[in-house]
């Protein structure tokens, strides 16, 4: 080989080296940090204070706004039911999710074709879309309940506690952190709050992989904050912060 063709050689080396390293030892920090970027930008535009526009801009926007009251609202399909429901109606991309006391039925949302009902032994008191096309389901005596979206096959089901009973309350729904919303994570994870502890579940298994007890009744849980990789927990008379540790 040449001696000009030692140089860029190297560059090509030493990029290879540091691309290696930052995919494999620093938990996706650039896409962390461009994330974190991202999640400002849309935030600042999102709030924008629209009284220090410019006059002229506030007419165009006002003007904008007039042009859509020709917007209207049109039935495409109605059903009759023979149940009455006890939640609003869920959705995904394909389904839509109806839920009856101890029964659940699910349909094709463009045509209500039924695709699966299933019965429980208990009131649905929760409902949850996480990925792996599951979805949770928690009843009134604190099981909870994974059925695979497509076929209405339960996955997995664990018992939360045998005091388990909601009120006003209690208990804060569970909720789903995303690789989307936390890049450290390799797949997503489930946090399960109970009475008193809360949860870390493996999303595709319903494995606890780690519990946190807070030592008095949890009331209240945020959802997830992406730039401080944390929820904000109210339990008895106390808030804490809470931050997702990967190790």
């Amino acid at each position: 080989m040449k001696k000009r063709h030692y140089i860029p050689a190297i560059f090509i080396f030493l990029a290879i080296i540091v691309s290696v390293y930052y995919v494999f030892f620093r938990d996706n920090e650039i896409e962390i940090q461009l994330d974190r970027s991202r999640y400002i930008i849309n935030q600042r535009i999102r709030n924008i204070d629209l009284e220090r526009f410019p006059m002229r801009l506030q007419l165009d926007f006002e003007r904008l706004l007039r042009d859509f009251k020709t917007i209207q609202l049109q039935k495409i399909w109605t059903a009759e039911l023979s149940f009455d429901l006890t939640h609003p109606p869920y959705f995904d991309l394909r389904n839509i999710y109806l839920i009856s006391f101890d029964k659940i039925a699910v349909y094709d949302k463009n045509n209500m074709n039924s695709i699966w009902i299933k019965q429980i032994d208990h009131d649905i008191e929760s409902f949850t879309l996480v990925d792996g096309n599951l979805l949770l389901l928690v009843d009134s005596m604190g099981y909870v309940h994974a059925f695979n979206r497509s076929s209405g096959v339960e996955s997995w089901s664990f018992e939360l506690e045998s005091t388990y009973h909601r009120n006003n309350s209690f208990p804060p729904l569970p909720f789903q952190i995303s690789n989307n919303e936390d890049k450290r994570l390799l797949t997503s994870i489930i946090l399960f709050p109970t009475k008193q502890d809360i949860k870390i579940l493996d999303n595709f298994s319903g494995e606890v992989l780690y519990t946190l007890d807070m030592e008095d009744q949890i009331y209240f849980v945020s959802t997830y904050d992406q730039m401080e990789n944390a929820i904000y927990v109210s339990y008895g008379n106390r808030i804490a912060k809470i931050i997702l540790e990967k190790r």
